[in-house]
C-alpha cells in the first residue's frame, strides 16, 4: 500500500529547501569559480556537468516534494525554471570551446534565470542568496 506523503509545515520547507537546492548552488559556485579562474575547458566540462547532474537532481526533489500552498506555485515554477536550463548545461558539459560554452551557460542563465528563488526564500522566512554560502 502506497502512502501519500503529507504535507511540509513551512518550517520545514525551509529546511527542506535548503537541503535540495544547496547542491546545485554549490555547483553553480564550482563552475563560476572555475570559469573565473579561467580553468581548462576539460575543468569547465567536468564543472557543467556536475551542474547539469545537480539540476537533474534539485528538480527531481523539488517535484516529489509536498509543499505547503504558501510556496507550491514557486516550487513548480522553479522545477520548470530547472527543467529549461538543464539542456544549456549539457550543451556546455559537450562545448568544443570556452566561446561555445558561454554562449550555453548564459543561454542557461536566461532559462533559470525567471526562477522564483527570491520570492520562496521570502515566503519561507530564509535569508537572502549568498553565494559565499556555497563556495
Amino acid at each position: 500500500m502506497r502512502t501519500t506523503p503529507t504535507m511540509l509545515s513551512l518550517s520545514a520547507a525551509g529546511t527542506k529547501y535548503l537541503q535540495i537546492t544547496r547542491p546545485y548552488n554549490v555547483a553553480l559556485e564550482r563552475f563560476e569559480k572555475a570559469a573565473n579562474e579561467n580553468m581548462s575547458l576539460k575543468t569547465l566540462q567536468a564543472r557543467a556537468k556536475a551542474v547539469a547532474a545537480a539540476n537533474l537532481a534539485e528538480y527531481g526533489a523539488l517535484r516529489s516534494t509536498v509543499w505547503p500552498a504558501k510556496v507550491s506555485t514557486q516550487m513548480r515554477a522553479l522545477a520548470k525554471a530547472d527543467a529549461a536550463a538543464r539542456p544549456h548545461w549539457l550543451l556546455a558539459a559537450a562545448a568544443d570551446s570556452k566561446s561555445e560554452m558561454a554562449d550555453h551557460v548564459q543561454r542557461a542563465s536566461a532559462a533559470g534565470g525567471k526562477a522564483p528563488s527570491t520570492q520562496i526564500r521570502q515566503l519561507l522566512g530564509l535569508p537572502k542568496y549568498d553565494e559565499k554560502d556555497y563556495s
